[in-house]
């Protein structure tokens, strides 16, 4: 028996790639990004005259601040004395912030000042391209809330530095934090175990 040699099946030919539309220049994305941004910031805070919240996030921090660059920074815009509660959360383990914090203020009518000139804030004292939002702090609000969330928490605890504890202030002046009602733990601290 004779075998029919088979031929190759026919490949088809290959597609001519549909030209894309060129892609924005960096130049191009930087500057709609800066204009989103800026329409974002002319929005209005979202508050109203009969609102008394008081407890707000200031989001997209640079991570190589401390604590005490925020209380700088609040005071540099002006916010001295207006808040009593402020707390920059900070990684333990590689001392950086966290990129976050809770501000409470003693008075809602403060805080459409405060959200206008902290919504898109970049005038960072250390180089950053972040820009800072500002949204309410949820579910603590008040003073006496973030109290009763941190006053047992193992941030607390006396083996962790004062920096990277939560303060409390009143009328401008720190004063101490309102002593734990139960036993305070130590930090657990997250480590990865060599292989």
């Amino acid at each position: 028996a004779l075998q029919q040699s088979q031929a190759p099946p026919q490949q088809p030919p290959p597609q001519r790639r549909q030209p894309q539309q060129p892609l924005a220049s960096h130049e191009q994305r930087l500057q709609q990004h800066q204009q989103m941004q800026q329409e974002h910031v002319m929005q209005q805070p979202p508050v109203s005259p009969d609102d008394t919240r008081t407890s707000v996030m200031l989001r997209n921090l640079p991570n190589n601040y401390t604590r005490s660059m925020v209380l700088k920074m609040l005071d540099d815009e002006g916010f001295n004395g207006a808040y009593n509660f402020v707390y920059f959360p900070m990684d333990f383990k590689s001392r950086a912030g966290l990129g976050y914090a809770f501000i409470n203020f003693d008075d809602p009518a403060v805080i459409p000042t405060f959200w206008r000139t902290f919504e898109g804030f970049t005038k960072w004292v250390l180089p950053s391209k972040k820009n800072c939002f500002v949204s309410w702090c949820a579910p603590h609000q008040g003073l006496q809330a973030h109290v009763e969330r941190y006053r047992n928490s193992p941030v607390m605890h006396d083996s962790v530095p004062d920096e990277y504890k939560p303060i409390v202030f009143q009328e401008g002046v720190r004063v101490p934090f309102p002593p734990p009602t139960k036993v305070v733990r130590a930090p657990r601290l997250r480590t990865t175990q060599a292989s």
